[in-house]
């Protein structure tokens, strides 16, 4: 409770989840509904996915870093790029504040890696921020990796279509240094309230987070 009192101080009295268990999470929030706060942040388990430079992206790459983790398409027509635009806001705000962004990386995760190549999923992020990572892999580690963030996806292939529509969560996930699943952004999404809500959660957190 006396972490509730804390950060709500911090940012304005907007946000926070109060309650988390062992069985899932239950979050109660306070008036602005866009930061879910997990007070015990949940340890990830390995993966492995592929970036769009052909690198491999697993678990070891999420650490010693703040991560923005976003899961979409690259033929998304509407929510992906507008949340991408959001985040590349947030980005500079980030970048203009006192401690800078280096300890933070921003990654769109494509769950359609049927079309969306590295060359692809390059050419797309670095349009809205050059620092973007785009990554996919297979099904079975995409399901691995959204599962234990909880973000909802279905691919809707009909046959001969190739324009086929992919149903996917609009959240934005926030991973800690420690690769811990640690809050989470939800819809409609704001870069003045990612960056606000994101400087408070850093000073409070510090070295406890890495």
């Amino acid at each position: 409770m006396m972490t509730s009192i804390v950060l709500v101080a911090m940012v304005g009295g907007v946000w926070l989840a109060t309650t988390y268990r062992e069985s899932g999470s239950r979050a109660i929030l306070l008036p602005d509904r866009v930061m879910t706060l997990f007070p015990d942040p949940k340890p990830l388990t390995a993966f492995a996915f592929t970036d769009h430079e052909n690198r491999v992206f697993d678990l070891s790459r999420l650490k010693g870093k703040w991560s923005f983790l976003f899961f979409g398409y690259t033929h998304c027509p509407d929510i992906c790029p507008t949340t991408l635009a959001t985040l590349a806001r947030a980005h500079e705000n980030i970048v203009k504040s006192a401690v800078g962004a280096k300890d933070v990386q921003f990654v769109f995760i494509s769950v359609d890696p049927n079309r969306d190549t590295a060359s692809k999923l390059g050419q797309y992020v670095t349009y809205f921020d050059t620092t973007f990572l785009g990554v996919t892999g297979d099904n079975a580690q995409l399901g691995n990796l959204a599962g234990q963030l909880g973000a909802a996806y279905e691919i809707a292939i009909t046959p001969a279509m190739e324009n086929y529509p992919v149903y996917h969560t609009t959240a934005v996930f926030l991973v800690d240094p420690r690769a811990r699943y640690h809050a989470v952004f939800a819809p409609p999404l704001d870069a003045e309230g990612i960056s606000r809500r994101f400087k408070a959660l850093r000073e409070f957190e510090g070295p406890k987070a890495t």
